[in-house]
């Protein structure tokens, strides 16, 4: 049994969540080249995604939507 799925297998028996990274953002091209990323806004954003407070527009995708891999549960 493994702690991961296809879609979040890091290729060495691992998943890549969670990871830091740029918040949801789509993509323009401009005569076929990447001319700018716009960050989607926060209502479209996933549940697995975190803000970082101190660098707004980037944060932590916390675990697999898919699988759940790298969710941790809440220590109440």
């Amino acid at each position: 049994m493994t702690d991961y799925c296809t879609r979040c297998f890091d290729g060495n028996d691992a998943s890549v969540f969670p990871y830091y990274g740029l918040a949801p953002h789509t993509h323009y091209k401009q005569n076929g080249v990447i001319g700018s990323t716009v960050v989607l806004p926060k209502s479209e954003w996933p549940e697995n995604f975190e803000e970082d407070e101190t660098a707004p527009g980037s944060g932590i995708y916390t675990h697999c939507p898919e699988c759940g891999a790298g969710k941790t549960e809440e220590i109440s």
